[in-house]
């Protein structure tokens, strides 16, 4: 992993504005400052280091010069002891601020785009465009809870049970129908030329440090405990497709006619979903394990904006297809992941609760996890650089389904399935 503190020096004010519109409390006071700080100070403690082991040098040499000398010899002898002693205690102050510079730097945010509207939160995200019409139903629609365990669809007790709170049992169709929503949608961006993948279910801690905010998201991640007993790194069960799909570049220099890198990935998720106490606590909006496909792209900077871009139709398409109505949102600052640089969400109206709800998300994360990661690209000339990486959700499975069970549902409890479901089902409705 790269702590290139020069790269703070030379981004201060975008980094201390990123802390002010992101309302984060900071780590410290003045952290950016503090890293500027560090970084000349381990400078000044490295070029005194050298000029010691120099010193060293010129000491030793004239040692094996005076061979018959016995007083000049002792005397160079303390000279080198207190030469090494002295190099010794510098070299224990230089790993000291190292190492909080290291804290500090993973703790920084991304730089944020000025394009990001200001706010606190996501009542303060903007719309950008929407899709559809919101129908008037003449019947009252139920919600996905109520409608599942009627028609036996979902079974959170027995999970309950079993496993915990956040968890269910998914039953008969609405198996193959979550199994569709993943073929259909992998099947679409694929299309596009993404490659499928499925990717490993952990990620060891240090790898993890580089790709998530570990200061404020490893809360909501579950650890895997009794491998380090078997002499095993520390591991973490995934919170999302999209960090095995980028992690597997780690230290890696990519040929830039090798770019753009384009995946699309399934995958089981888990998340403890700390920080949403109290929110959704019925039915499986919002689960500790729960299903995704989702896009990722490694490119060249100048070519961010129109993957990120790139990214939101591809899924918009899908949503049109399924012709269920959503609207694209930007994401404000204080809404925003803390490494994402430019974030767009994609909300489906859900009619049951007569809102919209997130079912997507769309992330342009710049250098951010390539400088942890090590993650570069060479072009033609041989010289490397990092590149960006963005990723974006193909579809939330549960989150789908709920919003196919609230859009396809009938007056007579029934649910019709998508018209582009259906090859892969092979039945009309529920």
């Amino acid at each position: 992993m790269d702590y290139n503190l020069n790269y703070v020096s030379e981004n201060k004010e975008a980094l201390e504005y990123s802390i002010k519109k992101r309302y984060i409390h900071p780590i410290i006071e003045n952290p950016v400052q503090r890293l500027i700080d560090l970084n000349n100070i381990i400078k000044k403690e490295r070029a005194k280091a050298d000029e010691l082991r120099h010193n060293r040098n010129v000491i030793s040499k004239q040692f094996s010069e005076n061979k018959d000398d016995i007083d000049s010899k002792e005397e160079q002898r303390m000279l080198v002891r207190k030469n090494m002693e002295q190099i010794k205690e510098m070299e224990e102050e230089i790993e000291k601020y190292e190492k909080e510079a290291k804290e500090l730097f993973l703790w920084l945010p991304n730089v944020v785009s000025k394009d990001a509207p200001d706010g606190k939160d996501d009542n303060d995200n903007v719309e950008v465009r929407k899709y559809g019409n919101i129908e008037d139903r003449k019947f009252e629609v139920k919600n996905h809870i109520d409608l599942g365990l009627e028609k036996g669809l979902i079974d959170v007790e027995s999970a309950a049970k079993v496993t915990g709170s956040r968890f269910a049992y998914i039953k008969g169709k609405l198996v193959q129908l979550e199994l569709a929503l993943e073929l259909y949608s992998i099947e679409k961006i694929a299309s596009k030329g993404f490659t499928p993948i499925i990717p490993p279910f952990m990620i060891k801690r240090d790898i993890y440090g580089g790709i998530a905010h570990m200061a404020t998201f490893e809360d909501a991640l579950y650890k895997v405990t009794g491998i380090e007993e078997q002499g095993e790194e520390e591991r973490f069960l995934i919170s999302t497709t999209e960090h095995p799909l980028i992690a597997q570049y780690t230290n890696s220099t990519i040929n830039e006619n090798e770019l753009p890198i384009k995946l699309v990935g399934v995958s089981s998720a888990f998340r403890k979903e700390a920080g949403a106490h109290g929110k959704d606590t019925k039915g499986i909006f919002r689960m500790h394990q729960f299903e995704q496909t989702e896009q990722i792209v490694l490119c060249k900077p100048e070519d961010s904006d129109k993957f990120h871009e790139e990214m939101v139709k591809n899924v918009e398409e899908i949503w049109k297809e399924l012709n269920i109505p959503y609207r694209v949102v930007s994401c404000s600052t204080g809404d925003m992941g803390v490494r994402d640089f430019k974030q767009y969400d994609i909300e489906a109206y859900l009619y049951s609760q007569k809102k919209y709800r997130e079912v997507g998300s769309f992330d342009n994360t710049t250098d951010w996890i390539s400088r942890r990661l090590n993650i570069k690209y060479a072009d033609k000339e041989g010289n490397k650089h990092y590149l960006y990486t963005l990723d974006g959700t193909g579809l939330p499975i549960q989150r789908t389904i709920i919003a196919i069970m609230d859009t396809y549902q009938q007056p007579n409890g029934t649910i019709k399935v998508p018209d582009v479901l259906k090859k892969f089902v092979g039945f009309s409705e529920i």
